[in-house]
């Protein structure tokens, strides 16, 4: 019995050993398996960095250009310049750099030991920094540096050849279906019609921007005579800003009623609300910049170094006119009183840009007569279900991706480039590398930067600092009610309908996406980015072309009272 019981005992330990030496072995195993897969992707990520690395250095060896700028070393693509000062107005964020916090270092900082009281009382003030401003540097557009590499140049020449098979589509179309070639030149004829009167307009207005300048150096000179005075020196300086801000209300209001009083088409009402928006943001740039310049006693120039004024003349330091002027034509909307400079220009360059220009406008007459005008010329004649309407929206998400897209590249590539070229304007960052984003607050900082500089300097900054005391989240969303607004501005008066669809998009989804993308993956957030601008411009594109279709084709809506002008045209027609 004993010898069984051992026998068994011995058995029972050797399944067990077994089983433990099973298990030791698939644990081995797994860990060797996991282990060599672990190993070849790190292989091949260093092999890929390294295919990368040569690759930037080779093919894209403009994106590897530093320009050094005193002691330090700044990207090409980099944007903006961070200022520490010992009495600025907001608080330093802790996610900033350690070696730009402790950049300067002042003499309360160096003597503690000398005023422990007030200096434990001026530190948090000491720590405190500014907004980075924004800097000017010599550097070509993302694209154009892009488009020297030759795997580049390739899918450039292809959208080239997709552009004439698009004109070979509208002229055998017009040729075999409507017995004659167009070219969309009735399209042209349609939207550029009384752009005289535009012109006219847009001469005037830069006759009142010219007489701004003149208004500003007065109000400076007056100001610097009564500096005895300080009551009516105060009083002549809250006088002109009441002046100021009534002349830049009456200007918007005059461009935006001129569209409605003139009936003008849309191509050419967006020329005007476009400029007429431009030329305010510049006069609210030269005024902010210069201002605070005039207040402060002292000249602050580009380089940032304060210089006292000649003690002697007493005359306040306003910029020659001559740098207005170009500010006023220079493709940026921050005014400094110099910008970096290109030594020659470049004739064939600024021709290839201009015929970009020429070639995309082609294109959308294109897109508005053979997708826009067939989907919805006849809305609001025609009867409408849910299943024609589906249609119609999904039959403009590819033609409204390339507006999208061409749209960014004629203005904010060709036109830009095109106005820095003739100017000798040396910095042609107006854009980042935007189709990267993979969240929309990387999206809406690199797709316009020209834009997004001035609501950062001019917007952004001011309430940031002296309203909302350094909370972000309100100064943010205050910038984009305003971007909003504007945007909502332009198209609404230049279709001349009242149907805030951009509004909603913009400024309340597009808000929410912010917020909710941020811990986005890239992958998966850059692929849900051009899912939901292909889906949101088709369906903007698609919402707005109902609704002037359905106010233009609709003979029974009466405008009796001013709830018929609030109510969209689409409701009133089908219902």
């Amino acid at each position: 019995m004993a010898k069984e019981e051992s026998s068994a005992r011995r058995e029972s330990c050797t399944e067990q050993l077994q089983f433990v030496r099973d298990k030791l072995q698939i644990f081995q195993s797994k860990m060797l398996a996991e282990f060599d897969q672990r190993i070849s992707c790190m292989i091949e990520d260093v092999l890929q960095d390294m295919r990368q690395q040569e690759l930037r250095a080779h093919e894209f060896r403009h994106f590897d250009k530093h320009k050094e700028r005193g002691n330090n070393a700044t990207s090409t693509w980099h944007n903006r310049k961070p200022q520490v000062t010992t009495n600025p107005d907001v608080t330093d964020n802790q996610n900033w750099p350690a070696d730009v916090q402790n950049e300067k270092t002042t003499p309360a900082q160096q003597q503690p030991k000398q005023q422990p009281q007030q200096q434990q009382s001026e530190q948090p003030k000491q720590r405190r920094r500014q907004l980075p401003d924004k800097v000017f540097v010599a550097r070509e557009s993302f694209l154009t540096a892009l488009l020297q590499v030759e795997h580049m140049r390739t899918i450039y020449h292809i959208f080239y050849i997709i552009l004439v098979m698009f004109l070979l589509n509208v002229v055998f179309y017009d040729y075999f279906v409507e017995g004659r070639i167009n070219l969309g030149l009735g399209t042209f004829r349609g939207g550029l019609k009384r752009l005289h009167w535009v012109m006219g307009v847009w001469l005037l207005e830069h006759v009142f921007v010219l007489a701004l300048y003149f208004a500003f150096q007065g109000w400076a000179l007056v100001r610097a005579k009564l500096q005895a005075h300080a009551s009516l020196q105060r009083f002549w300086s809250h006088s002109c800003l009441i002046m100021y801000i009534s002349a830049q209300l009456v200007f918007g209001y005059v461009s935006t009623s001129l569209c409605l009083k003139f009936r003008l088409p849309f191509v050419s009402a967006c020329v005007l609300l476009l400029e007429s928006t431009r030329l305010l943001m510049k006069m609210h740039a030269f005024v902010r910049f210069n201002a605070e310049r005039v207040l402060r006693g002292k000249q602050k120039l580009d380089d940032e170094s304060d210089i006292a004024q000649t003690a002697g003349s007493g005359r306040p330091y306003v910029p020659p006119l001559h740098c207005y002027v170009y500010f006023l034509f220079a493709p940026t909307l921050i005014y400094r009183d110099s910008y970096p400079r290109t030594a020659h220009i470049r004739w064939k360059f600024a021709v290839s840009r201009l015929l970009e220009i020429v070639a995309v406008a082609f294109l959308y007459a294109f897109i508005h007569e053979r997708h826009i005008h067939e989907h919805f010329g006849q809305f609001g004649k025609e009867t409408l279900g849910a299943s024609q309407l589906i249609v119609k929206l999904f039959g403009m998400m590819l033609p409204s991706a390339v507006i999208f897209l061409c749209g960014f590249y004629m203005i904010l590539h060709s036109w830009l480039n095109f106005t820095s070229e003739l100017l000798r304007f040396g910095d042609r960052m107006f854009y980042k590398d935007w189709w990267t984003s993979h969240t929309y607050d990387g999206y809406y900082r690199n797709w316009n930067v020209v834009v997004h500089d001035w609501l950062y300097e001019y917007v952004y900054r001011d309430v940031y600092t002296h309203i909302f005391k350094g909370s972000k989240v309100a100064a943010s969303l205050l910038v984009f009610m305003i971007s909003a607004l504007v945007h909502e501005q332009v198209l609404g008066f230049a279709l001349q309908v009242f149907f805030p669809v951009m509004f909603v998009f913009f400024g309340v989804v597009g808000v929410a996406l912010v917020f909710l993308m941020r811990s986005a993956p890239k992958t998966l957030g850059n692929i849900f980015l051009w899912f939901s601008l292909i889906l949101g411009n088709g369906m903007l594109i698609s919402l707005y072309a109902m609704e002037y279709y359905a106010k233009k084709n609709c003979d029974h809506l009466r405008y009796e009272s001013w709830s018929d002008h609030l109510t969209p045209a689409i409701w009133r027609c089908y219902h």
